[in-house]
């Protein structure tokens, strides 16, 4: 198996989002020690975010490309070469005013490529990475579930959730540990251990 490990969290040390991806991917190791691991920190390697040259590049066959078009889609390229080529994605990402960090979804626009790994058409739409699958392990401060400080405000699982639905991954699964900050230090602990257990169990599946 080989995976994408990405980090979105802009705190390098001390992140909740990185210390469960973490735990994830070394309990992948441990089961399988031929595991080949891509890691993309996007905190000290963020994509570029799509400007008017990217844009148009994307929406024009590569024949088409101009030599700056060519430049400015580089990034995005090896991006979604590195996609392709993992079999399982592993995203560490906090949630950022309620969505995901902006580097994320630069990460997402570079991914979301007609042609390469999605299609349109006029057949229709239909997804390339179908043969993948993915996890979303999420760090907050607030609690987002029903009833709590944050209900209805989570608007990053759906996001990530859409965005990879439409690239043709079906099974994807959202871990997430909160509330971290607003609920007091037995609180978070407990939250914190509880989505670490979650994460080794599902590391665990991968691997069977």
């Amino acid at each position: 198996m080989k995976i994408l490990h990405v980090d979105a969290s802009a705190r390098i040390d001390g992140s909740n989002s990185r210390a469960l991806s973490r735990h994830f991917v070394e309990t992948l190791r441990s089961r399988a020690p031929a595991l080949k691991v891509d890691r993309l920190d996007l905190a000290t390697h963020p994509p570029r975010h799509f400007g008017a040259l990217e844009t148009a590049a994307v929406s024009m066959p590569e024949a088409d490309h101009t030599p700056a078009m060519r430049d400015a889609i580089a990034d995005s390229d090896a991006i979604v070469a590195r996609v392709l080529a993992a079999d399982a994605l592993v995203i560490g990402t906090p949630i950022y005013n309620f969505g995901m960090p902006s580097t994320l979804k630069a990460f997402f626009d570079h991914v979301s490529r007609n042609g390469k790994t999605f299609v349109a058409d006029e057949t229709g739409m239909r997804g390339l990475l179908g043969d993948k699958k993915a996890v979303v392990l999420m760090a907050a401060g607030g609690a987002y579930g029903p009833g709590e400080m944050f209900d209805g405000l989570d608007a990053l699982t759906p996001h990530i959730r859409a965005i990879l639905n439409f690239l043709g991954v079906a099974d994807v699964t959202a871990i997430s540990a909160w509330p971290l900050m607003f609920a007091g230090a037995e609180a978070a602990n407990a939250a914190m251990s509880a989505a670490v257990r979650e994460a080794k169990a599902l590391a665990n599946a991968w691997t069977r």
